[in-house]
């Protein structure tokens, strides 16, 4: 009989399974009490874990931030951060304490090499990120843990890389804020001179011509396009300072330059009215002395603005340079853990009477399809049952 025309019911698969059902039940049984058993002879492995919340606004530092908020978004100084493809602070640390840098000292400290028995540091860094647990919550609370067979060893390891986490995050705060700083001083000297230049202007033109001066509502408006222009220029510092501290991209930085270009669209729109400067007509039909007045006047008060606006950026920017405290905010430190994380007893004796049921009876459908074949076609079957034999 052809082999092509047997056909394997499942009747016939249903009978097999019966006739071997001592096999199918108490295999698997004693399968997964060994792997039980196994379970209880294997060592004990902890994980010591570690909670840090993700840095939140504060009103106190807003205008810091508008400048340095790009910049120091990895330090997690209170206030805004940036980060782009929406990637927080918090998964950013995440990644720091996985990185060779970190593994690196933190295997020197404790001397891991030694502990796994490893002759390579590449092997020994697998070992290190395949104990280390982080996670980051819906939330943003970020959760450290590291895994060892001693709870204490654990814990240690756990809060030395919060430790190290946050010396970095200093490093990085203080190294950030001292390049802004030191910009926005330089700026600031430069803006003084700027400012004293155009006060001396105005004060020789007010002398040479008898202290002339303009109507009250001239002033107003030549101070109003004085802000616009101020508005401009500092902005323009703005994206200078971050430029300045190797920011590529950030969205602090587009939205500056969207400002930028929105201040020097309406500055056209008032030069192609013939530079009406919002008085209501053209400055042009103005008497020439009172427009050089505007002018000077203009040029003195943007100087002003400027000076005040730098002013208030680099004396933020000195103490943020000086602030020392804690970047992370610590939820709860590591402690020694008294629950192991594995071995899994209960899972991996249900795990394995799963898989040696599953083969088990895969077996017996086998032996009836044999059983089947060789009542049906003899000579395949021992064609199949030669094989086995070679």
């Amino acid at each position: 009989m052809d082999n092509e025309n047997i056909e394997y019911t499942f009747l016939d698969g249903l009978h097999a399974i019966l006739r071997h059902w001592k096999s199918i039940i108490f295999i698997p049984l004693i399968a997964g009490i060994a792997a039980v058993g196994i379970g209880f002879a294997m060592p004990k492995w902890y994980r010591a874990e570690a909670q840090i919340m993700p840095p939140y606004s504060s009103n106190n530092t807003a205008a810091i931030n508008g400048l340095l908020g790009g910049i120091m978004g990895l330090g997690g100084s209170e206030g805004a951060f940036t980060l782009p493809m929406m990637i927080t602070p918090v998964d950013l640390w995440g990644a720091m304490v996985k990185s060779p840098g970190v593994a690196d000292s933190i295997i020197e400290k404790f001397n891991l090499m030694k502990r796994y028995h490893k002759t390579q540091l590449v092997r020994t860094r697998k070992t290190y990120n395949n104990n280390l647990y982080v996670d980051v919550s819906g939330e943003g609370i970020l959760t450290l843990g590291y895994e060892d067979k001693d709870p204490k060893f654990s814990a240690d390891i756990t809060n030395a890389i919060i430790n190290l986490l946050d010396r970095i995050l200093r490093r990085v705060h203080m190294t950030t804020a001292a390049r802004t700083r030191k910009f926005l001083e330089q700026r600031l000297k430069k803006n003084e001179q700027d400012l004293k230049n155009a006060e001396d202007a105005l004060l020789s033109f007010q002398k040479a011509n008898k202290a002339i001066s303009l109507e009250d509502q001239a002033k107003i408006a030549v101070e109003n396009a004085a802000q616009l222009y101020a508005q401009l220029s500092f902005v323009e510092v703005q994206i200078g300072a971050l430029n300045n501290s190797g920011v590529q991209f950030s969205p602090e930085k587009a939205q500056f330059e969207a400002q930028a270009k929105e201040y020097r669209k309406k500055i056209n729109q008032l030069e192609q009215k013939g530079d009406a400067l919002m008085l209501g007509i053209p400055i042009k039909n103005y008497p020439d002395l009172i427009l050089e007045y505007a002018r000077l006047y203009r040029d003195m008060k943007i100087e002003e603005i400027v000076y005040e606006m730098l002013r208030q950026q680099y004396e933020q920017a000195r103490i943020e340079e000086q602030r020392n405290t804690q970047n992370l905010h610590i939820l709860a430190r590591a402690i020694p853990p008294d629950k192991k994380i594995r071995p899994k007893k209960a899972l991996m004796g249900l795990g394995t009477m799963f898989g040696v049921g599953l083969i088990v009876i895969l077996w017996a459908l086998w032996q009836g399809y044999l059983e089947l074949l060789r009542n049906k076609n003899p000579e395949h079957y021992k064609e199949i049952t030669n094989l086995w034999r070679k």
